[in-house]
């Protein structure tokens, strides 16, 4: 790997932190309904949506960009019963910015491991994901 590729990579990482992330909310809920009712919803939505991989999609993609893929055609339609279903429950569609002190977040944010807590959103929320990958909530507050 050359070290303009490296340099790349680097960069990448660096601003992947940086990045907001949309997720949806409901103020004041409990972690462990997000969870539930995130569980359910991703369950729904794949069971009234199918996956379509159908051949001619993927050869029409394939002859368009010369690269052959497998291609969903109702990926985006299950993405849209999936948001249907969490607005249903009174969710609503946020971008969190990403918390700057990480560690902080993780130890006092909502997620996983303090699951009953409530989480309140606020102009000063931002996230951070656990080591599994999940989302911890956390109110960056001016110190």
């Amino acid at each position: 790997m050359t070290k303009q590729s490296l340099t790349f990579f680097a960069v990448a990482i660096i601003v992947s932190g940086c990045v907001s992330q949309e997720t949806f909310v409901k103020n004041n809920m409990k972690y462990t309904d997000f969870e539930k009712d995130r569980a359910s919803c991703e369950t729904q939505a794949s069971q009234q949506v199918g996956v379509n991989r159908s051949p001619g999609a993927e050869l029409a993609v394939a002859l368009f960009t010369g690269v052959y893929q497998v291609q969903d055609a109702n990926a985006a339609a299950r993405v849209r019963n999936y948001e249907a279903c969490m607005m249903s429950r009174g969710y609503q569609r946020v971008a969190l910015p990403a918390c700057t002190k990480v560690q902080e977040a993780q130890r006092n944010g909502v997620g996983p491991l303090t699951a009953q807590n409530r989480v309140k959103i606020t102009e000063s929320s931002c996230f951070v994901s656990d080591q599994a990958g999940r989302i911890v909530f956390h109110n960056n507050t001016p110190s």
